[in-house]
């Protein structure tokens, strides 16, 4: 009986998930803690997965007329005197690191941000980001490819002209720390984001509730899904509607098929509600209708690590 029992006992994981979904339906819309995107991520996104680029190549990503180009930078390593690129960011930590570090910049203020948390995992701790080592040295190698990469985003104009702007995201972090040269420890009490970046983060910020992103945090599909849906439904006049086409062009690059992508979607767009009950879409085989829907988290309201 009692292996029987275990075997029906829900993994730790699904478990986890399910204590969040439920502390998220439990919080009023107008208490959730906000996290912070530029609004051009919510267009055009990270790579989901490890890009694994050569030094000289950079990933890039467009959709309809906005394009993402991220670009690594090369960092001197004291203790071999030599040059290392350590890779773009990918994934659902980058997403949620690079969105805690702007609430914290937004919520003081300036560029350069307090980190209220001595080590990086008492940090993490503290916004529900972690749960053992092993995903703290995955959050360790995001911080260390948000710290060696520039962005670049570009928007074509109706008139065909482009804008463009190119931002190096977060610098301050001692990579190799003599303490420990041979390590990327990372974590100093003050992040410091680039002038560009901050002043594109102060112009355009895409509030997002930490409370769904907790729910999502296992998905980087989901989190582009949710960020989409957190620009574009609550602003709609009228229903929009997608096709399967344009959908895979904006969520699914790295999926070859239309059908196997189809099926992925669907299940991102299952997971995105549970965490976003108010958002009003629905798909058929023709594409995807969405409709005029609340935002996920009331303005002005500032994110806080106790």
């Amino acid at each position: 009986m009692s292996d029987q029992t275990d075997k029906n006992k829900p993994s730790r994981y699904v478990q986890s998930r399910m204590r969040l979904v439920m502390e998220s339906f439990e919080t009023p819309r107008e208490e959730r803690q906000h996290l912070y995107m530029p609004v051009a991520l919510a267009h055009v996104y990270f790579p989901r997965r490890d890009a694994k680029l050569e030094p000289t190549e950079s990933w890039k990503h467009t959709s309809g007329d906005f394009s993402l180009r991220i670009k690594q930078i090369s960092v001197e390593n004291p203790r071999t005197g030599e040059d290392q690129f350590l890779g773009v960011p990918f994934g659902p930590k980058a997403r949620l690191l690079l969105g805690v570090i702007n609430a914290l910049a937004l919520q003081q203020g300036s560029n350069k941000i307090d980190i209220e948390a001595d080590t990086l995992p008492k940090f993490l701790q503290k916004i529900g980001l972690t749960d053992g080592g092993n995903q703290i040295n995955q959050a360790r190698n995001q911080i260390a490819r948000l710290a060696s990469s520039i962005i670049s985003v570009s928007y074509r104009q109706p008139d065909g002209s482009s804008l463009q702007a190119n931002l190096p995201i977060v610098k301050g972090f001692d990579l190799f720390p003599q303490s420990q040269p041979g390590q990327l420890i990372l974590w100093k009490r003050h992040i410091h984001l680039s002038l560009d970046y901050w002043e594109e983060l102060q112009k355009h910020p895409l509030p997002l509730a930490l409370e769904h992103l907790r729910i999502l945090s296992g998905n980087a599909r989901a989190i582009d899904f949710y960020s989409f849906l957190a620009y574009r439904l609550h602003s709609l006049k009228k229903p929009l509607f997608l096709t399967w086409p344009i959908m895979k062009e904006i969520f699914g690059g790295d999926i070859d098929r239309m059908d196997n992508f189809k099926a992925k979607m669907r299940h991102t767009a299952e997971l995105v509600h549970i965490a976003y009950t108010d958002a009003k879409f629905s798909c058929n085989g023709q594409g995807w209708t969405f409709e005029k829907s609340p935002a996920p988290i009331q303005k002005k309201q500032q994110f806080v690590i106790p």
